[in-house]
């Protein structure tokens, strides 16, 4: 599959997840933004998907290809740092595998997770 420029057509926030205490002593998780990055949605047919993941692995997972920076592939390790997608995916998430390009103006293809969803050995999911 070919990618130009031209299939990023989407804005996703990089953050660092933190905490902030209040006047009051309560801890508070915060967000902070890191910096935008433009996306597009990458597609695999049903039969790779099946050869390449299992169902389980699948639930509450976008897979998306983006410009490479060495932040994602960090990311992949360190889950302070999470990403936010606008609609119709409008959650956040986790890097969970990534495929990095390190060529020149290279791109990443990255399987996110979503956060705090979780899946159940009798494959449900629920969110904790």
């Amino acid at each position: 599959m070919k990618i130009t420029l031209e299939r990023l057509r989407y804005k996703g926030t990089f953050n660092k997840q933190g905490y902030k205490e209040l006047p009051n002593g309560n801890v508070v998780n915060t967000n902070e933004k890191l910096f935008d990055f433009w996306y597009g949605y990458y597609k695999q047919s049903l039969s790779q998907s099946v050869s390449s993941n299992a169902f389980d692995f699948l639930k509450d997972k976008v897979t998306i290809i983006a410009r490479h920076d060495d932040y994602f592939v960090q990311a992949m390790s360190d889950t302070s740092y999470t990403i936010t997608l606008p609609k119709p995916n409008s959650k956040t998430y986790h890097v969970a595998s990534i495929n990095p390009d390190y060529e020149v103006n290279g791109y990443d293809t990255i399987v996110l997770s979503a956060v705090g969803t979780t899946t159940t050995g009798t494959g449900t999911t629920s969110n904790g």
